[in-house]
């Protein structure tokens, strides 16, 4: 199965849907473009993992980088439904203490919401 990506936007929040293999190759470069345009639209960024099967340390790279990304440009960067194995893959490498990770969507943009509070 190939990577594939779906955007849409929610209280200015966009919501990139992630399916298929996060590998190494045309899956890393089409998140990298991705999130870069959003990032320079200005917009937050809620990645929905459900549909994400597979990722190697390549597509973990290309998360973290994403995510720094976002930090280094003041906009937030969130995940959400992770599979039970990208789940584990992210406790494995501690990445839970990195990423705000969230089981629905609604968890997920109301968090967005409080950090604008503070």
């Amino acid at each position: 199965m190939s990577f594939t990506i779906s955007s849409r936007k929610r209280d200015g929040i966009e919501i990139l849907t992630l399916a298929g293999r996060l590998v190494l190759g045309d899956g890393t470069g089409l998140l990298r473009t991705a999130v870069r345009k959003s990032l320079e639209e200005g917009n937050d960024l809620l990645l929905d993992l459900a549909g994400l099967g597979y990722m190697d340390s390549a597509g973990l790279g290309e998360l973290v980088g994403s995510y720094a990304s976002a930090s280094s440009r003041m906009r937030q960067m969130k995940l959400m439904r992770p599979q039970d194995r990208i789940g584990t893959l992210l406790q494995i490498t501690k990445l839970y203490a990195t990423f705000e990770v969230f089981p629905d969507e609604a968890s997920a943009l109301a968090a967005f919401s409080e950090h604008e509070q503070l």
